[in-house]
């Protein structure tokens, strides 16, 4: 396999160039950041926030997309407190969510918002995440296709001019190709996991054309009639989800109680709505692609010097790719199917990187770990103390009143 020189992402990433250095474009677009006048942005984006308040005819300036996860904790206190708008925040709810996420997603909203949730036909999600399973490896796909409409169908509804998404997933993957402004995030429509296509592959397996409005993006004639406006916060900010993470903690989130060799990841803040989106999925995307969550903070990590090259290999190394079975068999009997049938399926989707013993285990084929030295210094456990937001952050029950940063 190969790999970033700087980071450990490896080629395998959809849409992840290198340049002749083997830089991977993600890790050039984190240094370009340091050109970039933050202050300047920061006014534009107050501009933009200028022209909603004007531009609204309800009681809500914006639409914020919410899970009740770190980022949208962070976005929705930035968008009211420091840019003064009344934002109705929008959720999709997971049909295969946990009572950890719907504690997250009332605890923000208790922090004074008013909350829209919307979830789809839940029988109809079981259906669709089986054929994103069957089809694509991939068992969020359908989540997604619901995920990003729902916003703008709601701003649309109640006539709200301006929705708010969080990070551009492009640029921070290190995929240029869109030919869209950064910061439009109407464009996520394109982007490699909702673009390319129809909806009518979904339909089948008691599935209806009628039960995908809610999987379907509005169309070009309807979104130019609406006229407003979708951006992504992190183009105007310096965005951090570690910091976001830290900052959603002391503001009430809590953390998914797990080990991190059951959830295949250093981190016990992400995707705590759907254990299925954060574990299973990742250890999929490790199957397919070679990398999984680990990898994926991991890089992150290094960008903003909080791991060394080394020591972000030996979290991939002992990490990526784990998930407890128990997990397994969550999904399994969420959708219907043996552990038997979710092996041979995910199986099926093993990238060229994969080699198996005459044992039938699978491993990597020479993995970053093999290419350059790993070292063992002290227990993992201490290594992931350094790192892990919810090892940083003030006890529980202490009363914040810091707004979110700049």
């Amino acid at each position: 396999m190969l790999y970033c020189s700087r980071c450990i992402m490896p080629s395998t990433r959809p849409g992840l160039t290198l340049d002749d250095q083997g830089v991977c474009g993600a890790c050039l677009w984190h240094e370009s950041k340091a050109q970039i006048d933050w202050q300047t942005r920061r006014q534009e984006l107050q501009e933009v926030a200028v022209w909603a308040r004007r531009e609204a005819t309800g009681p809500w300036h914006c639409v914020v997309g919410v899970s009740g996860g770190k980022d949208s904790t962070w976005q929705a206190l930035y968008v009211r407190d420091e840019l003064g708008l009344n934002p109705l925040l929008v959720q999709f709810v997971c049909s295969d969510g946990t009572d950890l996420g719907r504690r997250n997603i009332e605890n923000l909203v208790q922090q004074g918002f008013t909350l829209i949730s919307v979830q789809p036909n839940p029988q109809v999600a079981s259906a669709l995440s089986r054929k994103s399973l069957f089809t694509y490896g991939n068992l969020l796909k359908y989540a997604e296709m619901a995920l990003f409409p729902i916003p703008f169908r709601t701003a649309m509804e109640w006539d709200i001019p301006l929705v708010f998404f969080g990070e551009n997933p492009a640029l921070e993957a290190g995929d240029r190709s869109s030919n869209l402004a950064p910061w439009d995030a109407s464009g996520i429509r394109f982007n490699n996991t909702l673009g390319g296509d129809k909806a009518d592959i979904w339909l089948g397996d008691g599935v209806e054309s009628r039960d995908l409005i809610q999987y379907r993006f509005p169309s070009n004639e309807a979104l130019d009639a609406w006229g407003g406006k979708a951006i992504f916060m992190g183009w105007f900010l310096e965005w951090s989800g570690h910091d976001n993470a830290v900052f959603a903690i002391n503001h009430g989130l809590e953390c998914i109680d797990a080990p991190y060799r059951d959830i295949g990841v250093h981190y016990q803040h992400n995707s705590l709505d759907s254990d299925n989106a954060g574990i299973v999925n990742s250890m999929l995307k490790q199957i397919k692609l070679g990398f999984g969550n680990a990898t994926e903070f991991a890089c992150y990590d290094i960008r903003h010097g909080r791991l060394s090259r080394a020591e972000a290999i030996r979290l991939a190394r002992d990490l990526d790719g784990r998930c407890d079975p128990r997990f397994v068999q969550a999904y399994c009997d969420w959708i219907g199917i043996p552990q038997s049938k979710f092996w041979e399926v995910a199986n099926s989707f093993r990238g060229p990187m994969w080699q198996q013993s005459d044992k039938g285990e699978w491993s990597l084929r020479n993995p970053i770990w093999a290419q350059e030295p790993c070292h063992d210094e002290g227990s993992l456990e201490e290594l992931i103390a350094r790192v892990d937001t919810c090892r940083l952050t003030t006890p529980p029950g202490t009363t914040h009143t810091k707004p979110p940063r700049a």
